[in-house]
């Protein structure tokens, strides 16, 4: 049996493919092929026919499309919308004629099943949090292996944390998508009275108390909401007056941050119990677009989980896998389920034509370089899949002194003030932060470090508050990051990295060699470890060989 998952033409559109034991073979983002930055309003047809490829299978050969909505729940859903859709992601004789049977799961349904199958935990309580469902913002389930997922208690739009969220990201100036930005801007805001926002007590008995600041009906549209919360924020806190650049000068901009951050992490905490209560154990999922926030994740107890693919784009695997569930109990084993780069030969002729330096790559040459303050980009496998760099597509350097966090930020086009993260080995963790346990594997928990993390990686710990996103390398799984820090750890350095998406400002992170090739050149880096080879500016030594 072959299911493909898909999350239809809206934000972060996404293909996956599994078969009838529930394995992954193929999990691509649309954004990676088109270059657009969450391919919005475009349907999955590249990433559709990439995960056919990987399995040496058409279209003909699937069972069921699985669609991470159920749209005849959300509004008037029509036969020819489906058409539509198999003709965007087949071609158009899929649009008539015997084609795949179209199934419809619930939004929140296939966020909280992406994210329990995922953990390899034989129970949980699973917490989705997002912008909006069909009709929808938060909703906790209970999880079991043996029996499904069952639905406990869900909340209606008004309640939405990540419509509140957004409409502060916007007010700041950073669009409908700056959520990270906003979340990295927040602890600027220490130095000021942060305020928790209005948005009701979400686990009371629904009495007038409870109630959102809006009088709204339960099922006011998404951007109605979002608006209302941007005219709360203009009305309560006052005008942003700084460019985006100058944010962290500005007190309304930084009391702002600070009040939607604040929210988040106290309502997460409630919604946290209100989870482990319902679901009778403490073994948590996240998901959901805010499960994003790893500052209030970091905040959770653990045995907590989130995937690498908490957003939108995990809805797609959670339709697929509500149709064939994993037969196996265990944890997602690679998040590395994107495109492979390929040998980039093309790509690399191309770079000795135009007088860049090719080699094969070593650990010994990279390191040698790292701590001569070179910043330089990794491109090897298959991408990971999500919003985070996990070492498949990640621009690295040594994390000291704290400038480097400048330089990188100006090569990326990135506000000055915005944090970096780090990579290290799991030996290494304990001496940096406080375990996030599985958060640890994909960047999407926050922890305050060690004294020692500050002399080491100054670079990638937060300048205000002291904290960081970290990632432990799963040995094995990252192979070119994981030989550099183990060189560095021989060499008597602290095995740390800086480690950030290798993409340019407003743009994808970098799927194939081609994007390496071209984002290295436009990023002005110092190096580039494309596959098994490393790049250089200047002229090739003599008897190189390709």
């Amino acid at each position: 049996m072959w299911v493909l998952g898909v999350n239809w033409n809206r934000h972060d559109t996404a293909a996956v493919l599994v078969d009838g034991d529930g394995t992954i073979w193929a999990f691509a983002e649309e954004e990676r092929f088109t270059r657009v930055k969450h391919a919005e309003g475009s349907f999955p047809g590249q990433a559709a026919r990439y995960c056919l490829e990987v399995a040496g299978i058409s279209w003909r050969d699937l069972d069921a499309v699985a669609m991470g909505w159920d749209m005849p729940r959300y509004r008037t859903w029509h036969d020819s919308e489906r058409q539509e859709m198999y003709a965007a992601l087949f071609g158009p004789e899929a649009a008539t004629g015997p084609a795949p049977e179209l199934v419809f799961v619930e939004h929140h349904l296939a966020h909280a099943v992406s994210s329990f199958y995922a953990s390899g935990f034989d129970k949980a309580g699973v917490l989705v949090v997002d912008g909006s469902g069909e009709l929808e913002s938060v909703s906790i389930f209970a999880g079991d292996r043996a029996s499904g997922l069952s639905l406990k208690r869900r909340w209606p739009r008004g309640y939405s944390l990540g419509s509140m969220y957004e409409a502060a990201s916007r007010v700041l100036g950073f669009g409908t998508y700056g959520a990270g930005k906003t979340m990295g801007l927040a602890p600027y805001g220490q130095g000021s009275e942060s305020a928790l926002l209005p948005m009701g007590d979400l686990i009371g008995d629904g009495g007038w108390k409870s109630k959102p600041p809006f009088e709204h009906e339960p099922d006011v549209p998404y951007e109605v909401l979002t608006d209302s919360w941007m005219g709360y924020f203009g009305d309560r806190f006052g005008q942003v007056t700084q460019p985006t650049e100058h944010l962290d000068r500005d007190a309304v901009a930084v009391r702002i941050a600070a009040s939607a951050q604040r929210t988040v992490e106290e309502n997460f905490r409630a919604l946290y119990a209100e989870t482990v209560c319902l679901s009778g154990t403490d073994q948590v999922c996240l998901s959901g677009g805010v499960a994003l926030n790893c500052v209030a994740n970091g905040k959770l107890p653990d045995p907590t989980y989130v995937p690498p693919f908490p957003h939108d784009a995990g809805v797609s695997l959670g339709a697929a896998w509500f149709v064939c569930p994993p037969k196996k109990v265990e944890l997602l084993q690679s998040p590395y389920l994107g495109r492979d780069l390929g040998t980039g030969d093309a790509e690399l002729d191309g770079l000795r034509d135009a007088g860049f330096q090719v080699s094969d790559f070593s650990p010994e040459a990279v390191t040698d370089l790292l701590l001569t303050g070179a910043i330089g980009a990794v491109a090897q496998g298959r991408a990971e899949i999500g919003p985070r760099a996990l070492g498949h597509r990640s621009i690295v350097a040594v994390p000291q002194p704290s400038n480097v966090r400048n330089r990188i930020n100006t090569l990326k086009n990135r506000e000055q003030w915005r944090p970096l993260a780090p990579v290290t080995l799991a030996a290494f963790a304990p001496t940096l932060w406080p375990s996030q346990g599985l958060r640890e594997r994909y960047m999407v928990g926050s922890a305050v470090v060690s004294g020692h993390a500050r002399e080491v990686m100054s670079a990638a710990t937060h300048p205000v508050d002291g904290t960081t996103r970290p990632q432990v390398i799963v040995p094995g799984q990252a192979p070119v990051v994981e030989s550099l820090l183990t060189r560095l750890h021989t060499l008597g350095e602290a095995p740390v990295l800086v480690n950030t998406s290798f993409n340019g400002r407003a743009e994808p992170i970098v799927d194939t060699a081609a994007d390496a090739v071209r984002t290295f050149r436009n990023l002005g880096l110092d190096f580039l470890v494309l596959g098994e080879h490393l790049v250089r500016p200047g002229t090739p030594a003599s008897g190189q060989g390709k």
